[in-house]
């Protein structure tokens, strides 16, 4: 045995034996507690005893020589009065006064005048989507904007809006001076899954460019093709400008 252990074993056998005092004391407690029950159980049982006190009424005695009141004679209701009647009543009523045959009612309304009416006009024809311009996208460009954005033979312009829609709000643009701007080019399948996504025209600052990449990759899957559309999948020319 190591001294460690040794000094430990010998600090154990000389400790205190409190067994016994614990046990004594756990003894007396439970006396105690034990006496305490018993007491309020006996004090509960018993009934309380109500001191009983006997009440005597007493009249007061009527003084003599005073008599009751007599009682108020009752007030008599005097006849109602005779009511003129409306047939009784004349109202003088105001007489009418003719109005001119060629002189028109005050209460009747205008004619409107047909020279000074004007004609109805029109509602304006809403002009058809930009494209997205005002947002950063547009579609097409190239060098003297030869690339078109779409084919001619896509004219469904509601999926255009909400292509466009989709990767503007997971575009992040970086700092950049005003006026630059990168061209995109993808393709949709039938499904909205996109592929063949290149960097068709740099915008001289790589991060630009990633930025505009990013945002493709983040929107892919776009939603169906339209199923009016006859082709199977869509080549689109995307520009981001600052």
């Amino acid at each position: 045995m190591d001294p460690v252990s040794r000094v430990i074993a010998d600090r154990e056998r000389s400790a205190p034996k409190m067994l016994p005092w614990v046990a004594l004391a756990v003894l007396l407690h439970g006396s105690l507690a034990g006496a305490a029950f018993l007491f309020g159980r006996s004090t509960a049982s018993r009934p309380a005893q109500l001191p009983s006190v006997s009440v005597r009424i007493v009249r007061p005695d009527r003084p003599p020589g005073r008599r009751p009141a007599a009682p108020k004679p009752r007030p008599t209701m005097a006849a109602p009065t005779a009511v003129p009647t409306a047939a009784a009543t004349k109202v003088p009523q105001p007489e009418p006064t003719a109005v001119p045959a060629d002189r028109p009612s005050e209460d009747a309304m205008a004619v409107p005048d047909s020279e000074a009416s004007p004609f109805p006009t029109a509602a304006p024809v809403p002009p058809e989507p930009s494209g997205g311009a005002g947002s950063g996208l547009s579609l097409g460009g190239g060098d003297g904007g030869q690339i078109p954005g779409i084919p001619s033979d896509f004219q469904f312009t509601y999926y255009i809006e909400r292509m466009l829609a989709l990767i503007e709000t997971r575009w992040y643009k970086p700092v950049v001076p005003q006026g630059t701007s990168t061209l995109i080019r993808f393709r949709i399948h039938r499904d909205g899954r996109l592929d063949r996504i290149e960097l068709e025209e740099s915008s001289g600052y790589p991060s630009f460019d990633r930025a505009a990449l990013r945002a493709m990759f983040a929107a892919n899957p776009l939603p169906p093709l339209p199923p009016a559309y006859g082709k199977s999948d869509l080549t689109v020319h995307l520009r981001f400008s600052e």
